[in-house]
């Protein structure tokens, strides 16, 4: 599995540097809101744009761990207290009837 990860970063780094040879005469003004930047090469922009893409979704993605860790540890504390209960309950001797266990046999013998 590792060698098809492999194969497929580097054919990936090629089309990078492919795109950016074919691609280096190009250049392009960015503006935004009033700010006009110098001409710069389209493969800078394009991977400027992408690497501000990869961080505002690490910054969310920040938020998604911790909650989905705050939920992990509610299911573990709730999990413990589950398998506790099972533990007293497994210790109760089997031969102990209660009432209510009378009753029902009743009912379904009637």
């Amino acid at each position: 599995m590792w060698i098809v990860k492999w194969i497929f970063w580097v054919l990936v780094l090629l089309f990078l540097i492919l795109f950016a040879t074919q691609n280096s005469t190009q250049t392009v003004t960015v503006e935004f809101v009033k700010w006009r930047s110098v001409p710069i090469p389209l493969w800078i922009v394009m991977y400027l744009s992408f690497l501000v893409g990869i961080l505002v979704w690490f910054a969310g993605s920040i938020f998604k761990v911790f909650q989905l860790r705050s939920e992990v540890k509610k299911s573990q504390r709730e999990n413990k207290m589950l398998r506790k209960e099972l533990d007293e309950l497994r210790n109760i001797p089997i031969d102990e009837e209660t009432d209510s266990d009378d009753d029902l046999n009743k009912e379904l013998l009637a």
